[in-house]
């Protein structure tokens, strides 16, 4: 039984973290299949830690799930909420270098975490396929 429920921030009825995830130039097939793995194994873990997952420094409230695939360091930024035990994922990047690319990406995932909390309409259950 999965503790967590998975959710995606959605913007004018796009899902920015599906089609980052469909996009086979930007997430190989073999990585979202890790990716969707790693998700899996949160979901059915109450308490998260390292390595896969860590609140990020300087950006209250905002966690990044940490996948590493094929020298590639995918991170998923998002927050715990907007209910209790659901998880929003609010913003795909990448770490190169101790750097996010794109490198606004921490702020830009705590603006939509305020807009999910504003406006529950703005998340909706993440899909594993």
């Amino acid at each position: 039984m999965n503790e967590w429920l998975f959710l995606d921030y959605i913007e004018r009825d796009e899902n920015p973290i599906r089609d980052w995830l469909d996009d086979r130039s930007r997430v190989p097939t073999k990585a979202k299949a890790k990716i969707q793995r790693i998700l899996l194994q949160l979901a059915g873990t109450r308490i998260w830690t390292r390595p896969l997952a860590s609140n990020l420094d300087g950006f209250l409230g905002i966690v990044e799930i940490r996948i590493r695939w094929m020298n590639t360091q995918y991170r998923l930024l998002g927050y715990r909420g907007p209910s209790e035990m659901e998880f929003t994922l609010l913003f795909p990047a990448l770490e190169k270098g101790d750097q996010f690319v794109p490198l606004n990406a921490p702020a830009i995932a705590l603006n939509r975490m305020s807009i999910v909390q504003s406006d529950r309409s703005r998340a909706r259950e993440h899909r594993f396929s």
